[in-house]
């Protein structure tokens, strides 16, 4: 019966290990040892692609002048007896106009076009979805696709990107399990052009990119995710990217705050939530205000300021197979993007934008 249930469900256990998920009993959470590296351009391909179960995921986030932004992952997963392997993508187009535009697209893994010359990864040869270009050197996303009647155009190239970071190894543990974590675009800029539904625009803005590998599939002991993205410029940003387990009573958590003013760049492990309030955001509770302990000992606030979208997969779908998918995947993950303020103690508050998962 499982293997029966629509790809749209699939395509939801593919988001949900976006920002690592457990099968562990009991979650011990444990940061990455070392220091700040610079990211190789090599370490872009998959490093999954074995095994019984995996997921990969390429986050990229486009923060866009008129308030226009853009968001596109691109994946490649495995989830056992279920279905084949199968690599995709996910985009999302929000302040193009009145209405935020979805669409996944999913292929066979056999499909997938890894091309390590020209660092292009693209799902199927005959489909004009992909990202190419050597970091941090040169970059470019370009989606020509339709959906519903529905055409999606965007072609995105980059400039003045900044050099990939990872932490030691890139490798955080909960319980017994790996979930490695890259940032290859902390901040670039980008130029470009996107047309979706008759809608078109000449663009320029900033772009993110992180990319989340691991070896599990189930969501049981994750709580929620959180990214913060911060940019003032090439010399000027901050990011953060943390997860909370499902398991909170020591509310310890996995994940780092990267920043650069000038000519330092600062890592800090993100080591607690030590504080969490909540208001409504299109008809759900999330956090409204994260107090956060850095492992300097400073705290951090992560606080929302206004809510542009939330987005599920499941939401397509109709009662009993949307019951049937949150059997599976122990629990349904929403999707939450806005603007927030970010404060550190003894520095400026800056203004980004949060992305949050959380599982219910």
């Amino acid at each position: 019966m499982l293997a029966r249930l629509p790809v749209k469900i699939l395509l939801t256990s593919a988001l949900i290990v976006v920002f690592g998920l457990f099968n562990q009993t009991s979650a011990q959470a444990e940061n990455p040892r070392g220091t700040l590296q610079t990211a190789s351009p090599d370490e872009i391909w998959p490093h999954t692609m074995s095994g019984s179960h995996f997921n990969e995921f390429w986050n990229y986030q486009f923060y866009l002048e008129d308030d226009i932004k853009v968001h596109i992952i691109f994946s490649v997963n495995n989830f056992g007896s279920l279905k084949s392997p199968v690599s995709g993508v996910r985009i999302t187009v929000h302040g193009l106009s009145d209405k935020t535009y979805n669409l996944s697209r999913e292929y066979n893994l056999d499909w997938l076009v890894l091309d390590k010359e020209k660092f292009t990864f693209r799902p199927r040869e005959e489909r004009d979805l992909y990202f190419t270009g050597r970091l941090p050197e040169k970059h470019r996303v370009f989606i020509n696709t339709s959906k519903d009647g529905v055409n999606y155009e965007i072609d995105f190239n980059f400039s003045n990107i900044q050099p990939g970071l990872v932490w030691g190894d890139g490798i955080f543990r909960l319980g017994n399990e790996d979930v490695g974590i890259i940032t290859h675009i902390p901040y670039a800029e980008v130029t470009g052009r996107i047309k979706v539904d008759g809608h078109e625009r000449q663009v320029r803005g900033t772009a993110y990119m992180d990319q989340t590998y691991q070896n599990q599939m189930t969501t049981r002991l994750l709580h929620s995710a959180y990214r913060f993205v911060h940019h003032g410029g090439p010399q000027n940003w901050d990011i953060s990217y943390f997860m909370l387990p499902s398991d909170r009573g020591e509310r310890r958590t996995i994940g780092y705050r990267i920043s650069r003013f000038g000519d330092e760049t600062k890592l800090n492990g993100i080591n607690r939530i030590q504080e969490k309030t909540r208001s409504r955001a299109f008809g759900k509770q999330i956090a409204q205000n994260l107090s956060v302990e850095l492992d300097n000992g400073q705290t951090m606030s992560i606080n929302r300021s206004h809510d542009d979208e939330s987005f599920s997969v499941m939401g397509d779908l109709g009662w009993l197979a949307r019951r049937a998918a949150r059997t599976l995947l122990g629990g349904e993950v929403i999707d939450f993007r806005g603007q927030a303020y970010c404060r550190v103690e003894n520095e400026m508050p800056k203004m980004g934008e949060y992305n949050y998962f959380i599982i219910e």
